[in-house]
């Protein structure tokens, strides 16, 4: 079922018509995306049940490389369409004594966005972790630091371009129409291409397999994630690449037993300063979608992996899905 697209075919695309230097999509073009998209609803469980999918639950074990360390918890996604998700990780550091756990939640509630980490468990001599994901927030190039509102519309912007990767990925739904990017081919088959604009501007591909119609991979940039880790085994600073930081499977040093020695609150805001000021490069993503299987009716993969640069970055193995299941009001409320 899984078939994963040659990074050669992945760059193809369509072709179209310049006319005083603005591009028109030819209507063979357009009949050919309303086409695939309704052989792909029409896999999904049809275009009735895919319309009636308000809003489901997923959760499973996942895995995850980060900051040249490997991460595995439990992920829970709920989304509300059309504008609301909730995204929360529990985290164990993979290899670390003692357990330490991390408890990280994005929430998506219409005009307003708001994220959350708590570490729990023991952290390893005091260890604090930071983790600046795609899109975080910050004043681009030592630009003057953002305002309360401005830090809200980046949560919004950037957690309602993740909402409508997840849509594209499960029902097909761009967050503006489809135009035709070709056909991509791997030695396990074709698949049709499909891309739209997200709101960064950037492009967002959906690849559709032609055997199955099933939605098969999403393509996107985001920048590349990065860590700063404060105490605990190894030496200060962020993920593998980034200023102050040790390349992966460098020893640590400065503490105790080789620990990391540990940062006052003041080097730690520098230092997160300096991430924001210097954003990491951006890095093609690419989420894999696999394992289909009825549930109520509609298709939904049960195993979802993301590449970053084509090298394996992210495991998701969705043991439990629930579609249009009740929603509590507070489930979008942040806990004081």
């Amino acid at each position: 079922m899984r078939r994963l697209i040659s990074t050669a075919a992945l760059m193809m695309a369509a072709t179209f018509v310049h006319i005083d230097g603005v591009s028109i999509l030819p209507l063979a073009a357009q009949d050919r995306v309303a086409g695939v998209l309704a052989e792909a609803k029409k896999a999904l469980g049809g275009e009735d049940k895919v319309a009636a999918l308000k809003g489901l639950t997923a959760e499973g074990p996942f895995r995850r490389s980060m900051g040249g360390r490997d991460m595995e918890g439990v992920m829970t996604l709920t989304i509300a369409r059309p504008d609301k998700m909730r995204r929360v990780e529990e985290i164990s550091m993979g290899g670390m004594v003692g357990g330490p756990m991390i408890e990280r939640t994005s929430v998506l509630a219409g005009n307003l966005a708001w994220d959350d980490m708590a570490n729990r468990g023991g952290m390893g001599g005091g260890m604090q972790i930071v983790m600046r994901g795609p899109g975080g927030p910050g004043g681009p190039g030592g630009a003057a630091p953002l305002t309360e509102e401005q830090l809200n519309e980046a949560r919004v912007r950037r957690a309602r371009v993740q909402l409508h990767r997840w849509m594209a990925a499960l029902v097909t739904a761009g967050p503006a129409p489809w135009t035709d990017a070709g056909i991509a081919e791997s030695p396990d088959g074709k698949a049709d291409i499909l891309e739209t604009k997200e709101e960064t501007g950037r492009v967002l591909r959906l690849f559709i397999d032609q055997a199955t119609h099933l939605p098969l991979m999403v393509q996107y940039q985001d920048p590349r994630p990065m860590v700063m880790i404060n105490g605990g085994p190894g030496g200060p600073g962020r993920g593998p690449g980034g200023p102050g930081g040790p390349p992966p499977g460098a020893g640590g040093g400065g503490g105790a037993g080789g620990g990391r020695p540990q940062m006052t609150p003041e080097e730690m805001q520098k230092r997160a300063d300096e991430m924001r000021k210097n954003p990491p490069p951006l890095g093609t993503y690419a989420m894999h979608l696999g394992d289909y299987k009825k549930v109520d009716g509609v298709m939904l993969p049960h195993k979802i992996d993301i590449s970053l640069d084509g090298q394996p970055n992210e495991e998701w193995t969705v043991e439990k899905y629930k579609v249009n299941p009740t929603i509590k009001a507070d489930t979008w409320e942040k806990k004081k």
